[in-house]
């Protein structure tokens, strides 16, 4: 039995800088805790830009439980990273660059996405399946 492929989520952003740490102790002497893009996105649509989990989850192109988990783990490790003194890194994940997107909204409003990457057409399971609630196409599909 395989594995369930794991389905790349949508980053609108990517960090200016790849490591934050406390002030005054130099990188090798900290342990460091590291923070996937997907989970900083979803950081960044909940907390900063306050969005519902589900309006943020459509954003990213995954289901609200799966943008619930990514939130719930980036919250647990940024406060592990404060309490215990680490480093945050900022790293890897299982993502789409938003510059090899193209967003539109379909005829009711919603915004569906399209890779317009060729390359990545051959990963085209691991991509999201899920439709849009008001006209039933795809919110992530390949252009």
């Amino acid at each position: 039995m395989t594995a369930r492929p794991r389905i790349k989520k949508i980053v609108d952003m990517l960090p200016l800088y790849v490591l934050y740490k406390p002030m005054g102790v130099a990188e090798q002497n900290l342990e460091t805790e590291s923070l996937t893009l997907e989970e900083m996105e979803a950081l960044k649509l909940k907390d900063g830009q306050d969005l519902k989990q589900e309006e943020a989850a459509k954003q990213m192109g995954i289901s609200r439980s799966t943008f619930q988990r990514l939130l719930h783990a980036a919250r647990k490790k940024i406060i592990n990273a404060i309490l215990e003194g680490k480093a945050i890194r900022f790293e890897g994940g299982n993502y789409i660059a938003n510059e090899n997107i193209i967003s539109s909204k379909c005829v009711k409003g919603n915004y569906h996405f399209f890779i317009k990457k060729d390359e990545l057409k051959d990963q085209q399971y691991k991509i999201s399946k899920i439709k849009c609630p008001k006209c039933g196409k795809r919110l992530v599909d390949f252009k």
